[in-house]
């Protein structure tokens, strides 16, 4: 009898731990800005920098891109995300490039379901890869720092003439 209640028993929570669900990190784009002249940068970041600002409260992370090179005409921005391992990568993409321009935006997104841990958090852009330029790619850990800037110098255009 004792076996029966111990097997119902581990029964019982296997039959719990399959039904839990598991929460699947996910990403919001919150805002944009619009087109930024080289001179008007903002926040005192120059224009030749290529910034992710984050803070981390309540498994949320809230990523603020500066100076993000798109086309000047991009009808709007999407961006999605992928969990590898230990690496958050967050791709992000103009819905159009109807001009013959690029220059810098702001754009704001969210993670949700994101654990105090250590990633590694890596951006795709359009116009950085295959630039020779150095790719956003950097270790965030959230256990220690629940807030950074991490900078990357840009010299090809839009952030240098």
């Amino acid at each position: 009898m004792k076996t029966l209640n111990q097997i119902i028993t581990l029964l019982i929570l296997v039959l719990l731990g399959c039904n839990r669900e598991v929460l699947q990190p996910g990403i919001t784009l919150d805002a944009s800005s619009d087109c930024k002249s080289i001179l008007k940068s903002g926040m005192g970041i120059p224009g030749n920098q290529d910034c992710i600002q984050y803070s981390f409260q309540d498994n949320r992370l809230v990523i603020k891109h500066i100076n993000a090179g798109f086309n000047c005409c991009p009808e709007g921005f999407k961006v999605s995300l992928a969990v590898k391992g230990d690496t958050l990568i967050i791709t992000e993409e103009e819905n159009s490039s109807l001009c013959d321009c690029n220059c810098l935006f702001d754009l704001d997104y969210t993670l949700t379901d994101i654990d105090k841990d250590s990633w590694w958090i890596r951006v795709v852009e359009p116009y950085v890869q295959g630039q020779g330029q150095d790719l956003i790619l950097f270790e965030a850990n959230l256990r220690k720092d629940t807030s950074g800037l991490v900078c990357f110098e840009r010299t090809t255009y839009p952030w240098r003439f």
